[in-house]
């Protein structure tokens, strides 16, 4: 069994895999100290585990699971099933990797297109034929409401909603539409400029956010919320 580990951030997503490379288990927690590791070692009969983090400070847990089990902590030095185009691999963070790898294992030969709707929105490709392209980054909503609120001095904080008329009539709503319609907007012209220059693409969604927009969104998607941790047990297996 493997223990793949995602430490965004705001949660950690666990996911336990068989042999068979099935997803048997998995949980999401606010803290590390909430996790027991000894325990779920145990009960699954843990043989290998993997982490990747986006947080700066994950050393203690980390030698936690290790006391445990082995651990791969995924890095730009770990051994990947793709070609990564990326011309600053340390600087790209584990969890857009793992995504990307992740669509290699659940869409297998096609072109795709990972929209990861959490703190912040990432945008990666990868390609039939496992070649990583790149991608962007964008604010999150919550994070855009947030910024509108500290970075001004009379804007409140608003909760991101979507509102049929997509014209404001109150400052709190004019708020709401910029944050959402434009994050729509953003999304389906970045879908539609990708589609002109590479052809035919899966879209894929997930992350925290992924059921609000997935509802929204024009443009036919696929909704996946466990991509990184298939990613981490596809490179997990790959690596060990």
């Amino acid at each position: 069994m493997n223990l793949c580990i995602d430490i965004g951030n705001t949660r950690i997503k666990i996911g336990i895999f068989n042999d068979a490379g099935k997803m048997i288990h998995n949980d999401a927690f606010l803290t590390m100290d909430a996790i027991n590791v000894k325990n779920l070692i145990s009960k699954y009969k843990i043989s290998k585990a993997i982490s990747s983090s986006t947080r700066k400070s994950v050393s203690a847990f980390e030698k936690r699971v290790k006391s445990h089990v082995d651990l791969l902590r995924l890095s730009h030095k770990t051994p990947i099933p793709i070609k990564n185009l990326y011309h600053t691999p340390k600087t790209l963070g584990k969890d857009r990797l793992a995504v990307v790898i992740g669509c290699t294992k659940v869409y297998p030969n096609t072109n795709c297109l990972v929209i990861d709707a959490g703190t912040c929105i990432t945008y990666d490709i990868i390609t039939k034929n496992k070649e990583y392209l790149g991608g962007n980054i964008s604010p999150g909503i919550r994070m855009r409401a947030e910024a509108m609120d500290t970075l001004t001095s009379t804007l409140p904080l608003v909760e991101p909603v979507y509102n049929i008329d997509y014209i404001g009539k109150s400052t709190e709503t004019a708020m709401q539409n910029g944050i959402v319609y434009g994050t729509l907007l953003e999304i389906e012209s970045l879908i539609t400029k990708i589609k002109q220059d590479i052809g035919e693409i899966n879209v894929i969604i997930t992350g925290g956010d992924a059921p609000f927009f997935a509802d929204l969104l024009k443009t036919k998607i696929f909704v996946h919320s466990y991509l990184v941790l298939e990613g981490l047990n596809t490179t997990l297996n790959y690596a060990i």
